[in-house]
């Protein structure tokens, strides 16, 4: 039995025992050391990563370099920027024979990793040269080849070196089993022929459970014929798609994961937490996840040592695959190219200019997922319907068939109901959807997630209000009870108070007070409290809360211009504010500075209503054409998007009396709302205001609203109060977006969601 990583995983697999190990990477080097030390002390067999950031995986060690120097977070460790010294001394005590560590990263011209890590002693990682090349990057195929050449005969100094392939991956989703085995397979063999005598074969977990199984033992199988004499073991990677966002649906879909490793015969299983809908995990969320996978894992019975010799699918298609590639030339290293270039070897969906991209695949009705069009693969599969091409709206179901498939299961008591998350969740079943929810006041506030956002949220408010005042803005106290309030809010209602035997409303919004308070001050700004009772069912969206806080700005004399040009202004000052003040609290929540990095490039872009509507059509998505852009279309749009953009000119009757109509596009308004990426949907929303007394009055009976309530507004608009623009930026959604937190009531210290009773 080998010795290093490889020898190690050999071990415990001979006596019964996952490996079980986090992705996990730091660039704080007190952090990253935290995080090891953690990993080591969670009960069960355990090995470290080493997860590299992104710049350093494109070898962009100058930007690498610049961030540190600036003390901006990275999503990973800078293995190549630190240097060996400081790396050894991270791993000093931690790193033994009992617990090794890899190093993990994603590049396609990895030797500079490679060497930086054996210096430090590190002589186990992973990757390929089609793997970390078609997925990554634009770098030619025969290019990545060549690096991967060059990086292997660095390696083969290494005595123990250990790689662990990454073909069984790809994508990560919607790539058929037979392709994914065929690949680790190919590429182990590659590092085999570059004279690496251990190796790991890589098998991403898909959305059927036994076709799963099928296709690590069919891995299995193939690798006992084709790797005899070296050291070989099987790792298993919990699912590498679209990912569950409810901890039970998460917790689920790992205890599966889990399951698959032992009952197909893996030695090694990478896991996954919740965190990983939304944001990087933090270090007791990984624990959580690796005490979880190990404690499913003892209670599931081992396969049996031999692989299973049934001739399936899987199987089959495999060795097809990998027998006609290895027939192109005598080394896989001249083979790979050919192979794609003949389309022996084609990714379904992969846009790399080396991939041929005839092949298709789609999720069976039995819940397989198989080829749908087999392209110049050296095989024909059946499609499962025959004559039916993927759509988009069909590509999108099937991209989060799984995460939706988890995350409706029952939130029932036991292992899968564990809050991966942390303590500071429960969970619950308040209707007929699941959701998780706040817990009791002691255990929300005293959560060291709570407590980090709100130091974030502190840097907002910190940020904002320094930018606004340095613009010459005016900060003004709002009030909370009016006669009247905004009722511009779509679906939420208004709440009561008795002022003095009068019914007065808890403002929704303080636009009508912005607008009057222009009397004043030409140009002002809120902090302001807001109160609406959502819809119930707006309790599952995680951006809706019952009592929020906005960021309200109003500019005297303001064009729809100048507003967007100061809502996109503000969001870049706040961001690169916290990033600068506040990088130890997103790094311990996990969330990737890099993420950034498009919208701190100004302009954002603008579409039209018009513009949006179309884009949701071509989705398949049914959005109204003279109506507010839907909660589920918005989400969409606003996870298509890679960076902030403006949504302008929504159709008159979607939006309050007070959004000034287009005089050049009758039937259109001069407003915005302000989407950013990842999901996270809208952040702002703004316009031009209406200032005329005889149109607001029309517009009011237009909208069904009676002018007669309003008597204390419209007696100032009859005397004059200025034309102005402005907008009310989201505070809890604003850190949310921040923090990249699964929902808003994690930023909110008291958090009322819909439709639940909390103090």
């Amino acid at each position: 039995m080998t010795a290093g990583f490889g020898g190690f995983v050999a071990r415990a697999r001979a006596a019964g025992r996952l490996v079980v190990q986090p992705r996990m990477g730091f660039s704080d080097t007190a952090t990253m050391r935290a995080g090891l030390l953690a990993t080591k002390r969670v009960p069960a067999t355990t090995v470290g990563t080493l997860t590299l950031d992104s710049y350093t995986r494109v070898n962009d060690i100058a930007s690498a370099d610049r961030a540190l120097a600036e003390g901006i977070p990275l999503n990973g460790y800078p293995i190549v920027s630190y240097g060996p010294e400081r790396t050894t001394t991270v791993l000093d005590g931690i790193r033994d024979a009992g617990f090794p560590v890899q190093v993990r990263h994603g590049s396609a011209r990895p030797q500079d990793i490679v060497r930086a890590s054996l210096a430090a002693g590190l002589d186990a990682t992973e990757g390929g040269p089609v793997s970390y090349c078609l997925p990554y990057s634009r770098m030619p195929l025969r290019d990545a080849v060549r690096n991967w050449s060059h990086t292997a005969e660095i390696l083969v100094s290494a005595p123990n070196a250990h790689v662990e392939t990454f073909g069984g991956c790809m994508l990560g989703q919607l790539c058929p089993p037979s392709m994914l085995v065929a690949l680790s397979v190919l590429e182990g063999l590659f590092f085999v022929q570059h004279g690496l005598r251990s190796v790991s074969l890589s098998y991403a977990q898909q959305v059927d459970a036994e076709q799963d199984e099928e296709a690590v033992h069919a891995l299995r199988r193939l690798a006992a014929d084709l790797l005899p004499g070296v050291d070989w073991h099987v790792v298993v990677y919990t699912y590498m798609g679209l990912y569950p966002t409810t901890p039970h649906g998460a917790a689920a879909l790992l205890e599966s994961s889990a399951r698959l490793a032992v009952r197909s015969g893996a030695a090694r299983l990478i896991v996954k937490t919740a965190a990983e809908a939304r944001r990087i995990p933090t270090i007791a969320e990984n624990v959580d996840a690796l005490t979880l996978a190990a404690e499913v894992a003892a209670a599931t019975r081992w396969a049996d040592a031999e692989p299973d010799a049934a001739d399936t699918t899987v199987h089959t298609e495999a060795r097809a695959i990998v027998t006609a590639v290895l027939g192109l030339a005598d080394t896989v290293a001249e083979a790979l190219p050919a192979a794609f270039r003949l389309g022996y070897l084609d990714i379904p969906y992969c846009l790399h200019p080396d991939n041929a991209g005839r092949t298709t695949s789609e999720i069976d009705p039995t819940g397989r997922l198989r080829w749908a069009a087999t392209g110049s693969l050296p095989f024909r599969a059946r499609p499962a319907v025959a004559g039916r091409g993927p759509t988009s709206a069909g590509l999108l179901a099937a991209l989060s068939h799984t995460q939706r498939r988890f995350d409706r299961l029952p939130a029932t008591a036991g292992p899968a109901d564990r809050p991966v998350l942390g303590a500071q969740m429960t969970i619950t079943t308040p209707g007929p959807t699941s959701t998780y929810l706040p817990p009791s006041p002691p255990e929300h506030l005293a959560s060291p997630v709570t407590r980090a956002a709100l130091r974030v949220q502190q840097q907002v408010l910190t940020a904002a209000r320094s930018f606004l005042s340095g613009d010459g803005f005016i900060e003004l106290l709002p009030p909370v009870i009016g006669p009247v309030t905004d009722p511009g809010v779509r679906g939420s209602k208004q709440l009561d108070v008795d002022y003095y035997g009068h019914r007065y409303k808890l403002m929704t919004s303080g636009i009508l007070y912005k607008q009057a308070s222009l009397l004043a001050f030409d140009k002002l700004f809120f902090i302001a409290p807001n109160v609406r009772a959502e819809p119930v069912e707006t309790c599952n969206t995680r951006r809706h809360l019952a009592e929020f806080h906005q960021i309200d700005v109003e500019i005297s004399g303001g064009t729809r211009a100048d507003a967007r040009r100061l809502a996109e202004r503000l969001l870049v000052h706040v961001v690169r504010h916290v990033l600068r003040t506040a990088g130890d609290d997103l790094a311990a929540l996990g969330r990737d500075p890099v993420v950034f990095a498009e919208l701190l490039r100004e302009p954002f872009d603008v579409l039209t209503h018009a513009e949006a509507v179309a884009a949701l059509h071509d989705l398949q998505y049914p959005q109204s054409t003279d109506a507010e852009i839907e909660w589920e279309g918005e989400e969409l749009l606003s996870h298509k998007a890679r960076r902030p953009f403006f949504v302008t000119d929504y159709p008159k009757g979607s939006r309050g009396f007070y959004d000034r109509e287009n005089p050049e596009s009758p039937g259109t308004l001069r407003n915005f709302d302000l989407i950013v990426p990842g999901g996270y949907g809208e952040l702002v929303s703004g316009s031009e205001r209406e200032s005329d007394y005889a149109t607001i009055v029309t517009r009011m009976r237009e909208t069904g609203e009676n002018p007669a309530k309003y008597k204390w507004y419209l007696d100032m608009v009859r005397d004059g109060i200025p034309a102005s623009a402005g907008f009310g930026m989201g505070l809890e959604r604003l850190t949310r977006f921040l923090t990249g937190l699964d929902s808003v009531w994690q930023v909110n210290a008291y958090p009322k969601v819909p439709g639940l009773v909390a103090p």
